[in-house]
């Protein structure tokens, strides 16, 4: 954690004589937790990013007259979302949910408002190390309102924003005044740093979501289950490749079959060669999207509206499953922090990403390769259900030759 109130730390330079700026304060419009700083020698005022989420690692420093960037080359999408909000800023109130636990006496806030779903959910994780390494102070989490629903027991107050995804990254002059009032309320006040990716022994997924995940010594003795994670904006789509696939997409592109149906008719085909290979199969498909279109058997768990609730009850569902399917993105934390296994596809653009929307248990390396496949997004429905049965089918193997306590000399030696 670092010092946010009154006077945060700061290490930017002025970008044009290298002079340590000044701290005048702080100012949080939304995401962003900034500097307010002015440089001594030549008189310039800039924004300058603190030390937490992704300005851990590339902090941008802005120019207050005209909003010119610094650092931009090192993240230019971090950059282009403080540069773009700052030039469309905004001073309209917002709906705040304040929710006291108990009387804040030593205040750390963790940040978590975000432009994207899964960046929300890993700042959120954060809240555990907070809890756990320091008792002592009084935690504050500040939410999106629809990620209300994940903040684990233990904190002292939470600020619920009705701040929409779409909206996440909005500078808002309305909000910064408003926190600072209430921060203002304390002597002092910390920031987390709200590490981007956890690493996976500083939270345990079921002191967020109340749901306990798989468990793995379970694997034969429970029905073989599966649930697809779906998605509208995010498909499925056709394999590379000439011939009647290039003849196809022809037709795609000129209206005969849309991409929302194909990945449709990929997912009955996918379904009906996993049955062929496990029958006694209980496969599901869950996500924001209309429900409908799908073979009977198939337990159909999308609504095109999501409440708190029906994620709970889709997090049962993971929890249920020893592997979930999807396609990279942040659908899949919550499925991979609860799941026995995933298969995930990725899409060609996306290999850089590798990994960033897996929770990972605290486990043996091998145990977590095992259990987590990537596949390229393009193959094939029959391909992808052989993988999905190969994994249900040999976990028991696995388990016996490579888990830990398999092949521990110690429990080995002692006749375990």
């Amino acid at each position: 954690m670092i010092l946010l109130h009154p006077v945060p730390a700061s290490a930017h330079r002025c970008p044009y004589c290298n002079t340590k700026l000044h701290v005048a304060g702080w100012y949080m419009p939304g995401m962003r937790s900034l500097a307010e700083l002015t440089c001594g020698n030549c008189a310039r005022e800039f924004f300058g990013d603190l030390g937490a989420g992704q300005a851990l690692y590339t902090p941008m420093l802005m120019e207050k007259a005209g909003g010119a960037m610094h650092g931009a080359a090192r993240a230019p999408w971090f950059a282009s979302w403080l540069q773009s909000s700052y030039s469309r800023r905004t001073d309209t109130g917002l709906k705040i949910d304040i929710e006291e636990m108990r009387p804040v006496k030593q205040a750390l806030l963790l940040n978590c408002l975000d432009a994207m779903y899964g960046h929300c959910l890993l700042k959120l994780l954060n809240a555990q190390y907070c809890l756990d390494q320091y008792p002592e102070y009084d935690l504050i989490v500040m939410v999106p309102g629809i990620l209300r629903w994940l903040v684990p027991e233990g904190v002292a107050a939470i600020w619920s924003i009705d701040l929409p995804l779409s909206r996440g990254a909005e500078w808002n002059d309305w909000l910064a005044k408003e926190i600072g009032r209430r921060v203002a309320e304390f002597e002092k006040c910390w920031l987390s740093i709200a590490i981007s990716h956890p690493h996976p022994t500083s939270y345990r997924i079921e002191r967020f979501t109340r749901v306990v995940p798989f468990a793995l010594e379970q694997w034969v003795s429970r029905r073989p289950t599966v649930t697809f994670i779906w998605r509208d904006d995010r498909l499925w789509s056709l394999p590379a490749g000439g011939g009647r696939w290039t003849r196809l997409k022809r037709f795609m592109r000129r209206g005969f079959i849309s991409r929302l149906e194909d990945q449709q008719q990929r997912m009955t085909k996918f379904a009906k060669a996993l049955k062929k290979q496990i029958p006694d199969l209980d496969l599901a498909v869950a996500g924001v999207a209309q429900p409908g279109g799908l073979p009977q058997w198939i337990t159909d768990l999308r609504r095109p509206k999501v409440d708190a609730a029906l994620e709970r009850t889709w997090c049962e569902r993971y929890a249920a499953s020893h592997c979930v399917v999807g396609v990279h993105g942040s659908n899949m934390l919550l499925p991979s922090a609860h799941a026995g296994a995933t298969v995930e596809l990725m899409p060609a653009k996306h290999w850089g990403n590798i990994l960033q929307e897996i929770l990972f248990r605290n486990e043996d390396l091998r145990t977590a390769v095992f259990r987590h496949r990537i596949l390229p997004i393009d193959t094939d429905p029959l391909s992808v259900a052989a993988v999905v049965g190969a994994v249900i089918s040999t976990y028991p193997d696995f388990a016996t030759y490579m888990a830990p306590e398999s092949v521990s000399n110690a429990v080995l030696a002692a006749g375990g």
